[in-house]
């Protein structure tokens, strides 16, 4: 069995890999996912496209994807909210998702987000630095197993302050709050 993915290209998601990345997601969270929580805010909301990426074998198969949302904390700051994160059954184990995780961050980084949240087995993601203090006085709008409610600063005290409901993004609402390189 292979122990690395070998060769990946990681790209932006092309709307030729929507159906694929769905059945992805169907397989590994299961036909309920879409009554959870986190999907209730993704509803009627575009994911951030310059933060949706899938990975590309080197057989040329999109094998995973990632995928970010914009997400409000008490109606005035801007975070991200990473995910789904699928790896195709079979290929499991082998870094996919690694790299997608490292790629995505960085570019989100990169692109001025100071924040992001997740729901997710802190197992997995506390190597990438998420953790579950940061996220003690935020709410999600439902319920979620408190231990995988996650955050990540990819600015430094990116969370300090932050408390209240997260809510959907809306443009509307936004006011004079930018998600540039701000700390508040």
């Amino acid at each position: 069995m292979q122990k690395s993915p070998g060769r990946l290209k990681l790209v932006r998601e092309r709307v030729r890999d929507d159906e694929a990345i769905e059945a992805m997601n169907e397989a590994a969270f299961g036909p309920d996912r879409q009554h959870k929580t986190v999907y209730r805010l993704r509803e009627d909301v575009k994911p951030i496209q310059e933060l949706c990426f899938v990975a590309i074998d080197q057989k040329g198969r999109m094998v995973a994807s990632i995928r970010n949302w914009p997400i409000q904390i008490n109606e005035k700051w801007p975070a991200i909210l990473l995910g789904p994160l699928a790896i195709a059954p079979e290929l499991r184990g082998l870094g996919y998702g690694k790299a997608l995780m490292w790629h995505s961050m960085a570019q989100s980084r990169m692109l001025g987000h100071s924040r992001i949240i997740l729901v997710g087995d802190p197992e997995y993601y506390n190597q990438f630095g998420f953790r579950r203090d940061l996220a003690l006085n935020i709410q999600l709008p439902g319920w979620v197993e408190e231990r995988r409610f996650l955050a990540l600063e990819l600015v430094a005290g990116a969370m300090i302050g932050m408390h209240g409901m997260i809510g959907k993004w809306s443009p509307k609402k936004r006011a004079s709050t930018s998600t540039r390189r701000r700390r508040s």
